[in-house]
């Protein structure tokens, strides 16, 4: 193995290139990968705002397995896609923005099946791992899809709306189609109106767009909700907007009355705001913590690789992970990637250029996703 590129990000916040010189060697469970893809996120940098820091950065990937541990799972040849673990501090050969990274036993890591293509491949862990600890976890919903021997049980979807604010982005569109896949009888969801249509193919019943003014689009949601019959009680912000959280130094919060989980908020009916939150009432999820409002909670990407959120919420990674599973294995039915193609980039320069523009949000809808190895 010659030596190769990795993307690194030091103690001060730095975005670096160091190059690995020597080779990785699987033992035990561990499997070798060869990286071929690896998908830039906001949360690749945004983590360094939350304490983590000093190591090879990514998270999700798509490869090749070239060799393995003896209590390995996997073959060499195996095509795989995967996601692995955060950490602060973690061994340079659990990163996902390099040539090689060695996945341990409790990386999150699926067989690729040959009629997802690597590209879309890559696009899909995080945000379906997000989107289903949202609407299955924190929501609480049940996924009906699973066989028995999988069930993910909670409150039927069945005659029931959701509102998901951002669909056009890969947590939202996620969301969208993990809802469709449950059977919601409703799926709300704000985008750009240029949007909509990719939207409702993806299974939204009802597309706003939220460029028409706050006030504006919060009421005709609610009248979207009067003539359904139905009372809207979970809301998902796949944005997280404006809440001033995990910020660059010296950026100025804005007002919460503007930021997208408090627009969303309004969109509750009157007797649902009336009758509180809570498991009877109405539930709120977003991708960011909103420290402004305790009735929001959070969403993460992962509950695995956390002795404390394991001990919290037993059995949601799991959870997670079956819905997942259960994705990649039917996904010719029920996963669209999300478009247009993403940007592939393959010099290094390029790369670190997008992991900043995607967390600082001037990459928009673009998904970035680095081919390896790096030139």
């Amino acid at each position: 193995m010659a030596p190769f590129k990795a993307i690194y990000l030091t103690s001060t916040g730095d975005i670096t290139i160091k190059t690995i010189l020597s080779p990785y060697q699987p033992h035990g469970s561990q499997t070798l990968i060869r990286v071929d893809y690896s998908g830039i996120n906001p949360g690749d940098f945004r983590h360094f705002y939350m304490g983590m820091h000093s190591f090879v950065m990514g998270y999700d990937f798509v490869g090749t397995v070239i060799s393995t541990g003896p209590e390995s799972s996997f073959q060499p040849g195996d095509s795989v896609l995967g996601m692995t673990k955060p950490g602060h501090n973690r061994p340079s050969h659990l990163g996902a923005h390099q040539a090689y990274l060695l996945a341990e036993s409790s990386y999150l890591l699926w067989r690729r099946p040959e009629s997802l293509s690597p590209l879309a491949a890559v696009r899909l862990p995080s945000a379906a791992q997000t989107a289903a600890d949202a609407l299955f976890n924190v929501l609480g919903f049940a996924f009906p899809p699973l066989a028995d021997s999988d069930t993910v049980s909670g409150i039927d979807p069945c005659n029931n709306a959701i509102l998901i604010w951002g669909g056009a982005g890969s947590v939202g569109h996620a969301a969208v189609q993990l809802a469709s896949a449950a059977g919601f009888s409703a799926i709300l969801v704000t985008a750009s109106e240029m949007n909509h249509a990719l939207l409702k193919d993806a299974g939204a019943t009802h597309c706003f767009d939220y460029r028409v003014g706050d006030a504006v689009v919060a009421e005709q949601i609610r009248e979207a909700v009067r003539e359904l019959g139905i009372p809207l009680k979970a809301i998902f912000d796949a944005v997280g907007k404006g809440l001033g959280v995990f910020e660059l130094p010296g950026v100025t919060p804005g007002n919460y009355a503007d930021s997208s989980c408090a627009i969303a908020k309004r969109c509750l009916s009157d007797e649902v705001l009336a009758a509180g939150s809570g498991p009877d009432g109405y539930r709120l999820c977003c991708v960011l913590p909103v420290l402004q409002d305790s009735e929001w909670l959070f969403a993460l990407y992962s509950r695995k690789h956390d002795a404390e959120q394991e001990r919290e919420y037993p059995g949601w990674w799991q959870r997670q992970e079956r819905i997942v599973t259960w994705l990649v294995e039917n996904h010719e039915t029920v996963w669209k990637p999300l478009l247009p193609r993403p940007r592939v980039v393959n010099d290094s320069a390029s790369a670190l250029e997008a992991i900043r523009g995607s967390f600082e949000g001037k990459l928009g809808r673009e998904k970035v996703v680095i081919r390896h190895p790096m030139v």
